[in-house]
């Protein structure tokens, strides 16, 4: 609730017994010399003497005013300001400064050129809000008159100036950016992809938490007046994968009239969203899995001046390492990819791995797994497998249990196939692969001279009939076990 306090300053007196610098000034402008020296000071008696009627200006090297321009700004500001003691404004302008004791960087938020069509309707054009904060500025402050309009700028909420409690930047970037998008907002037709795209940039750049992306999208719909905001509610928890395919490029496409990408950029900044960070996920374009640890990378690159789409294929460890990944679009395609911070390059190529495809044209051939299983069986085609044991006993070659459908073998004799195949891996490597991927079990048995017999036993193989070898009697088929199953 606002409240104004006996405290609050209203004169000069007021202002001056309690140490603030007060500047007299007529239209806005200081009638004084050397205003914004640092040791510039003016007496009571001087203001009664020669300056009673003129207008009182705060100077702002130890304050900071948040001087708020576009009145959709106002419907933000209890969304992402924190606690002000010290709120001000006039009868045709109300609440349009903040007041905070402190120091910030000054910033004025202003809408890019290219949305002159849209803004140029308003009262201060592109000009949003602003936070104004240095010795050579200041602000006019109750209960001083507004020169254009004679109004007085009175307090509209007065307990005191303090500090602010959170980072001013950041929340008045959100305010200025929640601002910017609702007066952009699409008239119709666009308005999911919009809100969607919002969230595509929210989720790959920032480290907001989705329910947090859910609330400044769903305040931007109500106050744009969306007709339906409740389908908006829900951009930054679901559908997430999908959400990040879409980012700038969508949302500046939904305004029409020409915007550029850059535009849309420069308004996302306002939230520590950096060129480099929207260059970077405008050159690496979608990420389609190949085959296994095989991915074709798209790279949308800038040939003499002209737009170029080339594609490479790089493993998994590159996607991961930035100087890897920058030297393989060197080397594969021959053009130059815009530097990121490797936080940035990360952000991006997680979401894109996350939102990747799997082509059409998988080399299912690649897969690690299946090569083995395909070593596996090369070696029962050549060394066959018999159904009488005493092959597996006598000379350890593999045996096939006709009645469980089971293939038992020796691993010394499989691992010296591999060796002479050229194919070498460490033996615990081989024995992890037969267990995890074979579904293989190591057998601690006897001979039929009771001696101690280790062997390994997969139940239902998948190996040809052709490669089992009966003896005794015919058995016109054997069944063939698909052990993927």
């Amino acid at each position: 609730m606002n409240k104004v306090n006996d405290n609050a300053p209203k004169t000069y007196e007021d202002w001056l017994d309690t140490d603030h610098i007060i500047i007299p000034c007529e239209n806005k402008r200081s009638v004084v010399k050397k205003w914004s020296d640092i040791n510039f000071k003016i007496t009571k008696e001087e203001w009664r003497s020669e300056h009673v009627n003129k207008q009182m200006g705060l100077r702002l090297d130890k304050y900071i005013d948040l001087d708020i321009d576009n009145d959709f700004v106002k419907y933000f500001t209890d969304y992402y300001i924190k606690k002000c003691g010290a709120i001000f404004g006039r009868k045709n302008s109300p609440t349009n400064h903040y007041l905070w004791a402190g120091t910030a960087k000054p910033k004025k938020f202003i809408l890019p050129k290219d949305l002159q069509k849209i803004y140029e309707k308003y009262a201060h054009g592109a000009t949003l809000c602003e936070i104004r904060h240095d010795i050579q500025q200041y602000t006019l402050v109750p209960e001083t008159k507004y020169h254009t309009t004679n109004e007085p700028i009175e307090w509209e909420h007065f307990e005191g100036i303090h500090e602010y409690t959170g980072d001013l930047q950041m929340d008045v970037g959100k305010l200025a950016l929640s601002t910017a998008l609702c007066i952009i907002y699409p008239d119709k037709g666009d308005r999911d992809n919009f809100c969607t795209a919002i969230a595509g940039v929210l989720l790959n750049h920032t480290k907001w938490k989705p329910e947090d992306i859910d609330d400044f999208i769903y305040r931007i719909a109500v106050i744009a007046k969306d007709h339906d905001p409740d389908k908006r509610n829900n951009k930054g928890t679901s559908h997430a994968k999908a959400q990040r395919k879409l980012g700038m490029p969508t949302i500046a496409q939904s305004v029409g009239d020409n915007c550029s990408v850059s535009a849309i950029q420069t308004l996302f900044s306002w939230v520590g969203i950096t060129n480099e960070a929207v260059e970077g996920q405008a050159a690496i374009g979608d990420i389609i899995e190949y085959g296994q640890n095989r991915y074709l990378v798209k790279v949308n690159a800038v040939v003499n001046d002209k737009p170029k789409q080339v594609q490479i294929i790089v493993s998994g460890p590159t996607l991961m390492k930035q100087h890897l990944f920058y030297d393989e679009v060197i080397s594969q395609a021959s053009v130059w990819v815009p530097k990121m911070k490797p936080v940035e390059f990360e952000k991006i190529m997680r979401a894109k791995y996350e939102a990747r495809s799997r082509s059409e044209n998988y080399v299912e051939e690649a897969n690690e797994n299946l090569r083995f299983k395909k070593y596996f069986k090369s070696y029962i085609r050549k060394e066959k497998a018999y159904t009488d044991k005493k092959e597996l006993y006598n000379h350890k070659l593999p045996y096939f249990d006709l009645g469980r459908s089971s293939i038992q073998f020796n691993l010394d004799m499989f691992e010296d196939y591999l060796e002479s195949q050229k194919i070498n891996m460490k033996r615990v490597d081989l024995v992890m692969k037969i267990q995890m991927i074979l579904e293989g079990k190591k057998i601690h048995g006897k001979d039929p001279n009771n001696k101690s017999f280790v062997y390994w036993k997969i139940d239902k193989p998948d190996i040809d009939k052709e490669d089992i070898l009966v003896e005794g009697e015919v058995v016109e088929e054997v069944q063939q076990i698909d052990y993927e199953a």
